[in-house]
C-alpha cells in the first residue's frame, strides 16, 4: 500500500483534510500553502499520508491514506516523513520568508530600483511590482520571464496563487534535471534542486492558452458554488493521458472545489461545492 498510486481523487481527500485542519487553526497560513502544494504534486499514497500524520488519527483520514499511514506505522523506521517531503515543506516554508528579509536588506540599503539576488548574474529585467499572475496578461508576463531567465518553458509543473508562484523548471542543459523556482518581483532566492523521476511528462507553459486561463480563474467562484473566496490558485501539471490547468478555490468555511481544463482551455472535469 505504501508505494501504490495516488489518484486524483486521494490528493483531494488530502486536501480536504488540510482545510480541515487549517479552519480549525491547527496549522497556519504557511504549513497549508506546503502541504497543499506537496499534496497535489503528490505521486504515492506514502506521500499523502506523511502530510497529515500529525492532524489527526488514522480513522479520519481517506480510507486508502489512512491504510498507507497505519502500514507505515508499524515500523518505527517509515513513521519518519520521507527526505523529500520534508525538504518540501521546508523550502516552501523558509524561501519566501528568507526572500523578504533580501529584499529588505536591498531597500534599506540604496536607492536602486532593481531587486538584488544573492549569487544572481546579468539576466533580463524583472517587473518592479508585482505581476497579477491570474490575469491573461500577467501570465504571459511570467512565460516570458521564464524564457528569458532559463532558455525553456518546460516545466514538470507550476503553482501559481494571484502574486507569486513556485515553478519546477525543467533545466535546458539537462532534462533529467529540475530546479524548484520562487517566483514574485521575477524569479527570486536560489532554487531547490532534484533529479526528475522516470516517466515524469514534462509541459509547456507557452502552450497554456492565456484567456481560458483567466476566463476560468474569474469564473470559478460562481461555477463552483463557493462564495467569499479567500483562496484561490492554479496548478500547472500533467494529469493521466494529457497535461492539464487546474483552478482551485476555497473559502474561510472549507467550503472548496476546483476546475480542470486542457491547455488549450477545454474543460475536463469540475468539483463544485454542494
Amino acid at each position: 500500500m505504501v508505494s501504490t498510486r495516488a489518484s486524483d481523487a486521494d490528493r483531494d481527500s488530502c486536501l480536504e483534510d488540510i482545510e480541515a485542519a487549517y479552519a480549525d487553526g491547527r496549522i497556519n497560513d504557511a504549513e497549508r500553502e506546503a502541504r497543499t502544494q506537496a499534496a497535489l504534486q503528490a505521486t504515492t499514497l506514502q506521500e499523502l499520508a506523511d502530510l497529515v500524520a500529525d492532524l489527526g488519527p488514522a480513522a479520519k483520514l481517506p480510507s486508502k491514506v489512512a491504510a498507507a499511514f497505519t502500514t507505515s506505522s508499524s515500523d518505527a523506521s517509515t513513521t519518519r516523513l520521507s527526505r523529500r517531503f520534508l525538504l518540501r515543506l521546508l523550502l516552501a516554508l523558509l524561501v519566501p520568508a528568507a526572500i523578504a528579509v533580501v529584499v529588505w536588506v536591498s531597500s534599506a540599503g540604496g536607492d536602486s530600483d532593481e531587486p538584488t539576488t544573492p549569487g544572481s548574474t546579468a539576466q533580463a529585467p524583472n517587473p518592479k511590482e508585482k505581476l497579477e499572475l491570474h490575469t491573461a496578461e500577467g501570465f504571459e508576463q511570467l512565460v516570458a520571464l521564464t524564457k528569458a531567465k532559463f532558455g525553456t518553458t518546460i516545466v514538470d509543473s507550476a503553482a501559481i496563487y494571484p502574486d507569486y508562484a513556485s515553478i519546477e523548471v525543467v533545466m535546458k542543459d539537462d532534462e533529467r534535471r529540475v530546479e524548484n523556482w520562487y517566483f514574485a518581483k521575477g524569479f527570486e532566492g536560489e532554487p531547490s534542486k532534484g533529479s526528475r523521476p522516470a516517466g515524469a511528462v514534462s509541459i509547456d507553459l507557452a502552450a497554456v492558452d492565456p484567456a481560458a486561463y483567466a476566463r476560468a480563474v474569474k469564473r470559478s467562484p460562481s461555477v463552483l458554488g463557493v462564495e467569499d473566496v479567500s483562496s484561490t490558485y492554479v496548478v500547472i501539471r500533467s494529469s493521466g493521458a494529457e497535461p492539464t490547468f487546474s483552478v482551485y478555490v476555497s473559502n474561510e468555511y472549507s467550503e472548496n472545489g476546483y476546475w480542470t481544463f486542457s491547455l488549450d482551455g477545454k474543460e475536463l472535469a469540475r468539483y463544485a461545492f454542494e
